[in-house]
């Protein structure tokens, strides 16, 4: 009997292994819930990176691209399959900025034929941001003491080993020295981009981007998705003390509070909430780190900021606004969906104005193409009404519209918005 075992040792081992297998498939077979326990575990993980915030270089980046050839004309390059902008900026952090030197100031024709400038790139930010931001934004390191505000960062074409920060307020150029990169890779991602016809002016004492012919957008169709309010306010109200948060309803308000300095006032009939925490004025955050207290702020909400991108500063820097973009075009809503607003006010209180929806997956609509006049035609109308000295900027974005079939899809159209007495509307709105 030994013996014979001893001589088929190797093949009732391969019939033990075997067996083994089978009981163990049997198990997954018969028994599911482990593996699709694991399955759900790792949809929950992709899920949350779907929502893990982007960087703060990414919710800061400049949302405009202009091209300007050799012989003077510029175009707006945008497209709905590559991110333009993304690409530059994870160029430019592979190249190293030297010494930055004051161009010119105080001189509005100087800065114009900057904008202008021939065979260069410009990304253009949708507002001032410190130079700070820039060197976050960039992996650069740039004298932050000698560079204030930056509104454009013009990238000649031509080989100059220099780039040029352009800050609207003063109308302030900088010329900043390359010591290492690779001019051609920017060039090379221009190729195959959507194109606009662009020009740029002082209006009012604003530099303005204008449109100088008409053109097309299409439309747009975006499914829209709903953050749970519950889940929202509790990000907002927890703290690492023990409170009880309340809950008290008034008509379509419910105002939450934790009976200490936090409060959040949610309207359920169109999905806004308005937010309040009272802190004391000595912890409230220097003007000078409002831009990455601010984005530390959207993580810790959990707010999805795939599409948000900052987009004005106001109150003295203490106010930030950010809002939805699509293919380099910001996104408006009357109601405010798509657009966060966080200040800081100098007293402590913090305030944040947001809503529940925001745009997550694009839809595959007939996109219909819809045909815009020229800037000159929009300010010719506006001349009309007499209210262009009460117009500080104009441009060109979509406008956000339910659908009425369904509260889930949305439709955005692209049109103008006017910056008018401080706030942005729809253009033929001014014509009423």
């Amino acid at each position: 009997m030994m013996r014979k075992l001893k001589s088929n040792w190797q093949s009732i081992a391969l019939t033990i292994v075997v067996i083994i297998s089978l009981f163990i498939s049997w198990i997954f077979w018969t028994n599911p819930f482990p593996y699709e326990g694991a399955r759900h575990e790792n949809y929950n993980s992709n899920q949350s990176q779907q929502y893990t915030p982007q960087s703060m270089g990414d919710v800061y980046l400049p949302t405009k691209a202009i091209e300007t050839t050799k012989n003077g004309n510029q175009n707006q390059l945008h497209s709905p399959k590559a991110n333009l902008i993304l690409s530059v900026k994870k160029e430019l952090q592979h190249w190293k900025l030297g010494r930055t030197n004051i161009v010119k100031q105080n001189n509005s024709d100087v800065y114009l034929s900057y904008l202008r400038r021939r065979n260069s790139l410009m990304l253009t930010y949708p507002d001032e941001i410190p130079s700070a931001v820039f060197d976050e934004t960039f992996s650069q390191s740039i004298d932050t003491d000698r560079v204030n505000q930056i509104n454009h960062i013009v990238i000649p074409l031509n080989g100059q080993h220099e780039i040029y920060l352009l800050g609207d307020h003063h109308y302030s150029v900088y010329r900043v020295r390359v010591e290492k990169g690779n001019f051609g890779n920017i060039r090379r991602l221009l190729t195959s981009m959507e194109k606009i016809p662009v020009d740029h002016k002082i209006i009012n004492g604003v530099a303005v981007m204008m449109y100088p012919r008409s053109f097309e957008l299409p439309e747009l169709g975006y499914q829209v998705t709903a953050q749970n309010i519950d889940t929202l306010s509790a990000s907002l109200m927890s703290t690492n003390q023990h409170t009880t948060i309340t809950a008290n309803r008034n008509g379509n308000e419910t105002t939450y509070t934790d009976g200490t300095n936090r409060r959040l006032i949610f309207n359920r009939q169109n999905g806004t909430m308005k937010y309040e925490n009272y802190l004391s004025k000595d912890d409230r955050e220097s003007t000078s780190q409002i831009f990455p207290h601010f984005y530390n702020k959207l993580t810790a909400i959990g707010i999805p900021l795939d599409n948000l991108r900052y987009d004005e500063v106001s109150n003295h820097g203490r106010q930030l606004n950010y809002r939805a973009y699509v293919n380099s075009f910001p996104i408006f809503n009357s109601n405010g969906y798509g657009e966060v607003t966080l200040e800081s006010k100098n007293n402590g209180n913090e305030q944040y104005w947001m809503s529940l929806y925001s745009l997550q997956v694009p839809l595959p609509i007939n996109h219909q193409m819809v045909k815009l006049p020229s800037s000159t035609d929009v300010i010719n109308q506006l001349h009309a009404t007499n209210r262009m000295r009460d117009i500080k900027d104009l441009r060109v974005g979509y406008i956000w519209k339910n659908s009425s079939n369904s509260s889930h899809v949305v439709k955005l159209i692209p049109t103008y918005f006017i910056k008018y007495h401080g706030r942005w509307v729809e253009y033929t709105e001014l014509n009423k």
